[in-house]
């Protein structure tokens, strides 16, 4: 196995131990740091605590999370005022639910449109698609997928539906290929 990481020039004592291999497993996960200024985006969810954890998450990961909403028409506004390059949108919602609220984002703002639902049925992930979403995420994905992903749909258009894959550990983003 070859380690990877900056060799202390500092002799360590023999009873000493290493710390080199967490150090370099920490590295590892962290993630690649994006190049430019960071994608901002809109966070559409009903659930305040939903909306908090993914603001967290995405700000952790570079993102500037430039506002917030709980249902299609405040995401419509929100959007519009902030011209964000993502809106990361749930799909069910009270009042405006999100397939009724994507084209309404596109005729009003650049952003490409990333569903973010739990509602993981192939004829959601169709009706979002061909209502004009570029990209569909199914909740329970970790932060660090979600972000590799928006950075995906952001530099490359539309790529394949993300799902909770697998269901006991993190997926790499070379899954995503294909």
């Amino acid at each position: 196995m070859r380690l990877l990481g900056k060799r202390s020039s500092r002799t360590r004592t023999p009873d000493e131990p290493s710390s080199a291999p967490v150090e370099e497993a920490a590295a590892e996960q962290e993630p690649a740091a994006p190049t430019g200024p960071p994608l901002r985006v809109v966070v559409v969810d009903d659930t305040e605590d939903i909306r908090a954890l993914m603001r967290l998450g995405l700000e952790h990961h570079g993102f500037d999370v430039v506002g917030e909403a709980a249902d299609g028409h405040e995401a419509v506004a929100v959007a519009v005022r902030e011209q964000p390059d993502l809106v990361l949108l749930d799909l069910h919602m009270p009042e405006l639910g999100g397939l009724e609220t994507i084209p309404l984002l596109l005729a009003e703002c650049r952003a490409k449109v990333v569903v973010y639902s739990a509602i993981s049925a192939t004829y959601m992930t169709s009706a979002a698609l061909d209502a004009g979403a570029t990209a569909y995420i199914v909740k329970g994905v970790s932060p660090a997928s979600i972000a590799e992903h928006l950075r995906r749909v952001a530099r490359a258009g539309a790529v394949r539906p993300v799902a909770p894959y697998p269901f006991q550990g993190e997926y790499h983003p070379s899954d995503m290929t294909g």
